[in-house]
């Protein structure tokens, strides 16, 4: 791509987004649903990363969770190409896409966009809901250990 900053600009233009990087090649940027996305260009590799922020994961989840988001990473599959990985210092979800630059063209770029925002929207209700359904599993588990509690006189017969 010969002029990333024009072409950022232009993307922006067409779908209501002041879309610049600063002077450490970031751009920030709220969705008008709240969601945050990052552009970062990372110049020594030539490309321009998509990152989007997708939540948190309570820790009796994680296990959970985290099995399904390694096995959507699985050849890129259920991710279009972008990886979910886990923030370790933010505790959070966080899905990335890499755009090389040197074959992007305007129109890879404003296709790759709208692909990224859609794949953020999908990704963060299917994480809420991965989230949901392993805090319903922990405290069903939790249930469970409770009816057994005090009880250590207990004998099971094979």
């Amino acid at each position: 791509m010969d002029n990333l900053a024009q072409a950022l600009k232009e993307l922006g233009q067409k779908n209501g987004f002041n879309l610049a990087l600063d002077d450490n090649g970031t751009c920030s940027l709220e969705l008008a649903d709240g969601r945050p996305l990052v552009l970062q260009e990372r110049v020594n590799l030539n490309e321009l990363d998509f990152v989007a922020l997708l939540g948190e994961v309570p820790d009796a989840a994680h296990a959970d969770v985290f099995r399904e988001l390694l096995t959507a990473n699985f050849y890129w599959e259920k991710t279009l190409g972008a990886t979910l990985s886990w923030n370790a210092d933010l505790e959070q979800v966080v899905l990335i896409y890499p755009l090389p630059l040197a074959d992007a063209t305007d129109e890879t770029l404003e296709s790759i966009f709208k692909r990224f925002l859609e794949l953020q929207a999908a990704w963060k209700e299917r994480l809420e809901g991965l989230v949901a359904e392993a805090s319903v599993s922990a405290e069903t588990d939790d249930d469970e250990d409770d009816a057994f509690a005090g009880n250590d006189n207990m004998v099971i017969n094979p």
